[in-house]
């Protein structure tokens, strides 16, 4: 039988949990590992609520419930309104379940070497994603290191995790339909319902389960999201439970499950591997050398404890302390092959030799830094992230599977040309499947250049793209014109930003470089681009309607300003030398 879910897509969701639950299951779901203390909420979304809902302070118990009842809910409670401004301001976007069905079974297909194991994607009559469960057991492969329990023991990772669709999927997080067990897509269900199928006893499939918990992992920024994820990947366990026995946990099991999700699920910065902060110049340090797992503070001091208070030390000499360094340690998470913990940005080095990477990473990583964050001076532009998660996912797992924006596939965008150049020449990396309407996999968010999952695997050789397209026509087109050795457009067209000012230009005009908000007619860090405004920022400064009469050669620029399209003159002398300026 299944229990029902509770509060789902409306206020009480960590209520309900807390009532059903010991209060400590829900207080061990605030831990954090790394730090010994809980974790933070890591932005400023609720500091209107006062203090203790900074960006620094820790989550607990009493700030979420009580008369602080229904502060945290799953992204489908929060008004539209929120919703929009966090896909905004800190490019979240959740993935639906049936994308999160589609690349699990992706990667379901590299281990049974098949496709529609655990279910079969279909495309129903009004135009909607879904999928039927298979209904006959799953058979494994006879290859070696591919049976049940492998499987079922094989770490992945989910990179920002947000509340862990990929994990575990009790709702849809873009409608908040629940799921029942049975139809669940997540690849911890699935670890499970393989559980479910092979063990004959309850007590061989809690140790089954807890198994698959323990090779179940993600990480998540925001102290909200957080939380919802643990809660979310402890009642898959005891929903799967419930479901195969017909009762819930017994409080050791939940205990013990519990403990493995604090761990296996922890608070990082994507971009330093280490504990979010919001402490201006904080270093990145490893403690693990001093690490030790915290132990309960005593609930009343002892009696020495009091006797230190009212009687000091009066032979210590006071010492001049030297200020303290702001630092914030390393993320660590637990081996649990080898029963000790290790830092996550290991894996990116040495550990990573030593076979503790990760059977696969899937995910949807930030796509770009908010313009509050970055610090370009261009109030107008955010510059891309996905790329940076990306190769981070590479260093830490053979196997990565991600949904990001395209436009590096046809290398356009702002992600870096090398970059975009290595990932189109990498024999490992393909492209599963491409959404030029980002709209269609994301409802309410406009992407430029579409959306695409792609599929990095060390141990093939898909060989490289090179050249991305969408259709199948113009990909056959593209290797004959290859094959007669036609000189592509792409050699002699040139992108705005491959011209630049000089320094000349600067010598003769100091005023224009960029100073500071009220100082300088051109952006921070553009000093030198020939691109965006500069035709009205500079115009009869360095561009003229007319050609100067002081003798100096001139550039005739075709360009946009304000009043439209027109010819500016410039200087020859305050333009870089280009490979196609002289061409025309």
């Amino acid at each position: 039988m299944t229990e029902p879910m509770h509060d789902i897509s409306v206020e009480g969701f960590i209520e309900s949990f807390d009532r059903r639950y010991p209060t400590f299951i829900l207080k061990t779901l605030l831990c954090d590992r790394t730090t010994g203390r809980n974790i933070i909420w890591a932005d400023n979304e609720y500091e209107a609520l006062g203090d203790g809902y900074m960006g620094d302070d820790e989550m607990t118990v009493e700030k979420i419930t009580g008369m602080n009842s229904g502060v945290i809910k799953p992204r489908i409670a929060k008004e539209q309104e929120k919703q929009s401004q966090r896909t905004k301001s800190r490019a979240e976007v959740f993935t639906p379940s049936w994308l999160c069905n589609q690349m699990n079974n992706d990667l379901d297909e590299a281990w049974f070497g098949r496709r529609d194991v655990f279910n079969t994607e279909i495309v129903a009559d009004d135009g909607a994603n879904t999928w039927t469960p298979t209904s006959d057991p799953i058979e494994f492969p006879k290859s070696k290191g591919h049976g049940w329990r492998a499987y079922v023991e094989a770490t992945r990772l989910e990179i920002t995790c947000g509340e862990a669709p990929f994990v575990c999927s009790r709702y849809d997080t873009v409608t908040g339909d629940e799921l029942p067990v049975s139809e669940r897509v997540g690849f911890l269900d699935r670890k499970l319902r393989v559980v479910t199928e092979k063990t004959k006893t309850r007590k061989e499939w809690v140790r089954r389960a807890l198994d698959a918990l323990r090779a179940t992992y993600g990480f998540e920024y925001q102290g909200d999201n957080l939380l919802i994820a643990r809660v979310n990947v402890l009642e898959t366990f005891v929903e799967h439970l419930r479901n195969r026995w017909g009762s819930g946990p017994q409080q050791d099991e939940l205990e013990q499950a519990a403990w493995i999700v604090s761990w296996n699920f922890w608070q990082m910065n994507g971009f330093t591997d280490a504990v979010p902060t919001n402490k201006m110049g904080a270093e990145v340090e490893s403690t693990l050398g001093t690490f030790e797992e915290p132990e309960p503070e005593p609930m009343q001091p002892s009696l020495f404890d009091l006797f230190d208070d009212v009687f000091p030390d009066e032979t210590t000499e006071e010492t001049k302390e030297e200020e303290p360094r702001e630092t914030v340690p390393l993320c660590v998470i637990y081996d649990w092959q080898n029963g000790e913990p290790f830092e996550f940005a290991a894996l990116k080095g040495e550990a990573a030799i030593m076979g503790k990477k990760f059977y696969a990473v899937i995910g949807n990583p930030p796509y770009q830094l908010s313009v509050a964050e970055q610090d370009s001076g261009n109030k107008t532009y955010a510059p891309p992230i996905y790329h940076e998660f990306m190769d981070s996912a590479f260093k830490v797992s053979d196997k990565v599977e991600l949904v990001t924006p395209a436009r590096f596939l046809f290398d356009a965008g702002s992600t870096p040309k090398a970059w975009n150049r290595k990932m189109l020449n990498d024999p490992h990396f393909k492209v599963m499947s491409y959404k030029a309407d980002a709209s269609s996999a994301f409802p309410n968010t406009d992407i430029k250049g579409g959306v695409a999952v792609t599929y990095r695997d060390a141990d093939r050789d898909f060989g490289a793209i090179e050249v991305f397209t969408h259709f199948d026509e113009l990909r056959t087109i593209k290797e004959k014109v290859v094959k007669h050795g036609i000189q592509p457009l792409g050699d002699i067209i040139f992108a705005a930003d491959s011209y630049h000012f000089t320094e000349a230009m600067h010598e003769d005009h100091p005023e224009i470089r960029y100073v500071d908000d009220d100082h300088g007619l051109l952006s921070k860090n553009h000093d030198y681009d020939l691109k965006t405004n500069v035709l009205d920022n500079l115009n009869n400064v360095v561009f003229f309607d007319e050609m100067p009469g002081d003798g100096d050669s001139c550039i005739r620029i075709f360009g946009r300003g304000r009043a439209g399209r027109a010819y500016k003159f410039i200087s020859a002398r305050y333009i870089a030398p280009h490979p196609n300026l002289d061409k025309w």
